[in-house]
């Protein structure tokens, strides 16, 4: 019998929905099904019985929540230990955006693992709304993301402005070179991350503006930012991306900036929380380490 498999099952009772559930523990819908079916198998009865309307509990489902609510509450004591002594423990559940999971927050994570070994860490990716989405419903404690509006009860604290570049491989860039130093992109493929990202939303801006030659025909569009890369790697045409997802390749001299006569906007990038509402004990690590790392000091009463 496998904790996720009790957790999965303690998170629809408390619900009432699968869905619900799936979104609060960041899984699919299928894996919490195949841990409800898996559990009622090792315990040999019915669990929950579902309805088009709702998901209600058996009379076995209902000893089983009570049951579990004593047990991870047993769980929580135990985590407790470690606090009482001073020290900080427990889940630290975090999301950002492609370029901030991958680009920033690494090296605060890496100190934080070093120096909180009962810290457990979890990082999942989204783009801006649904990251606002989970801070806003309380399924994380603290995100990483641009800007959206809609969310008047979320604090967006201004992080990081990324410049951006455009950006091919550089053989690429050596067999077209007299045309892109012209300004010219009637031959060139744009590679861009997926519609609903603000990269995307930011590049599309800037080719719509553009006064030169532009290819007709649409980008080719990637769900992540290392796809992007290794496409243009590949030779398969131009990017705009964030500096510091092609710092390195720069840096090597296997990707090559192409200049623009059109000025370029910057990634902005924001800490997300919840208005008004204090910082869990658990954020205190990564809220010291975006203050001495980055001079970063979100405060939970901003408005």
């Amino acid at each position: 019998m496998k904790i996720e498999h009790l957790t999965s099952f303690r998170m629809i009772a408390k619900t009432g929905s699968f869905t619900k559930a799936a979104q609060q523990l960041f899984v699919t819908q299928p894996t919490i099904t195949n841990h409800i079916q898996t559990l009622e198998r090792e315990l040999g009865c019915s669990l929950l019985i579902r309805s088009n309307q709702h998901t209600r509990l058996t009379p076995e489902g209902e000893e089983l929540a009570q049951r579990l609510d004593e047990f991870f509450q047993q769980m929580e004591d135990i985590r407790s230990i470690g606090k009482r002594r001073g020290t900080v423990a427990g889940d630290l559940v975090l999301a950002a955006s492609s370029v901030m999971g991958t680009y920033f927050l690494p090296p605060i994570l890496k100190s934080i693992a070093e120096k909180y070994h009962d810290i457990n860490i979890h990082l999942h990716f989204g783009n801006s709304y649904r990251i606002a989405i989970w801070v806003q419903e309380g399924f994380i404690d603290i995100g990483f993301a641009p800007w959206v509006p809609g969310f008047p009860s979320i604090c967006f604290h201004p992080a990081r402005s990324e410049p951006c570049v455009i950006v091919a491989a550089a053989s690429y860039f050596q067999q077209n070179r007299k045309q892109l130093e012209a300004g010219d992109f009637s031959k060139a493929t744009f590679i861009l991350r997926e519609k609903g990202t603000k990269i995307h939303d930011m590049a599309m801006g800037w080719i719509r503006k553009y006064p030169g030659p532009m290819n007709a025909r649409s980008p080719i569009i990637m769900c992540d930012m290392e796809s992007v890369k290794h496409m243009l790697l590949c030779g398969a045409g131009v990017s705009i991306l964030p500096l510091c997802c092609v710092a390195q390749e720069l840096e090597r001299g296997t990707m090559h900036t192409i200049p623009s006569t059109v000025p370029i906007p910057p990634m902005e990038y924001y800490v997300l929380h919840r208005r008004n509402e204090p910082f869990k004990p658990i954020l205190s690590p990564l809220l010291t380490e975006l203050e001495e790392r980055y001079q970063i000091t979100p405060t939970c009463d901003e408005d």
